[in-house]
């Protein structure tokens, strides 16, 4: 099996957001700094306002209302860096065959990604698990790194069902595919 599609900034930022909303050390991470934020502000605020003297019922609302801010601005500001930061590593001269064209070969004990500079072979025991949004497939090769594949890339819902069967095929846990 062959597939041709091209990948596109969007794809890359899809990948990112992706994983920033399922991965669970990121979710953690994100719930531990909203508390911690939250709770600086609100008893930094109330010491500071004790320590001069203006502790009162409206300063004790303004820095509850300044930490509810904080604890839910927080995974919105968290997406909008994750998207900046993406489109920053794609504007890189290093990383512009990130985007572009691409194959990916399916054969029988392995698959290869090939685009421009790039040419790359993974066995199928490689493929970690598998994740999937509203336009794509990832292939997790690794902790961090999945190959893109869109699902523009298949003529059909038969040709897409094939595909998963054949890259899930070595991974034994199915929480692990998608």
């Amino acid at each position: 099996m062959e597939l041709h599609y091209d990948i596109q900034k969007q794809d890359y930022i899809d990948f990112n957001l992706n994983y920033f909303n399922n991965n669970a050390v990121v979710q953690r991470s994100m719930l531990v700094t909203r508390i911690a934020t939250a709770a600086i502000v609100v008893l930094g605020g109330t010491a500071l306002m004790y320590w001069v003297k203006g502790l009162g019922v409206v300063s004790v609302i303004v820095y509850l209302a300044l930490a509810a801010l904080c604890f839910f601005g927080t995974p919105w500001y968290m997406r909008r860096k994750v998207v900046k930061n993406t489109e920053r590593i794609l504007r890189n001269a290093n990383n512009k065959q990130l985007c572009g064209p691409k194959t990916l070969t399916l054969r029988e004990d392995e698959f290869e990604l090939t685009g421009e500079n790039e040419d790359t072979v993974y066995q199928y025991e490689a493929v970690q698990r598998t994740a999937t949004d509203a336009g794509h497939y990832y292939i997790f090769v690794d902790e961090f790194s999945a190959v893109i594949v869109p699902f523009s890339a298949f003529a059909d819902e038969a040709h897409k069902r094939e595909f998963y069967q054949r890259i899930t095929a070595k991974i034994e846990d199915e929480a692990l595919k998608c």
